[in-house]
């Protein structure tokens, strides 16, 4: 059985998180209870974003599969903004980070690899999607089947 995947909510939670990571880097809290939570919280966004993009990548015929690139590209490039913002110390936190600063330019580096997959894709995506053809989902065909049958009967 295939599992479903709904990108949408996924990249939302992500963005959710990104804006939490954001919003407490700007704060002067406290380093010491809130380091670890925000690398912790900085290497899950590389982790999944990382795997929503080679599901993506693998996913060819994938419905609104170009507005889930999208939005994976703007959360890419709003994490690599923080991480650099980050690594030329522009928050109050960003020197109790400064040990991890090693691992935090791997992330954004990871990040960046995949940016650029993602605009290609876009860009590939953007050119032949005026030519692509409409693709129908076995459900939505079997609907449209029904209704058509259910038509010729009450005609008939």
């Amino acid at each position: 059985m295939t599992r479903r995947v709904n990108y949408e909510d996924n990249i939302f939670y992500l963005t959710l998180v990104f804006k939490g990571i954001a919003a407490g880097l700007k704060l002067n809290i406290d380093t010491e209870l809130y380091r670890d939570r925000i690398l912790e919280d900085i290497r899950f966004l590389d982790r999944t974003c990382s795997s929503i993009y080679q599901s993506l990548k693998a996913n060819h015929l994938m419905i609104d599969r170009l507005a889930h690139i999208k939005g994976l590209l703007k959360l890419n490039s709003n994490l690599m903004a923080l991480l650099k913002d980050i690594l030329d110390e522009r928050f109050p936190m960003a020197s109790a980070l400064e040990q991890d600063f090693d691992l935090l330019q791997r992330i954004r580096s990871n990040r960046e690899v995949e940016l650029a997959g993602l605009r290609e894709m876009t860009a590939r995506l953007g050119e032949s999607g005026s030519d692509q053809e409409q693709i129908v989902s076995e459900e939505e065909f079997k609907f449209l089947l029904s209704s058509e049958e259910q038509e010729d009967d009450s005609s008939g």
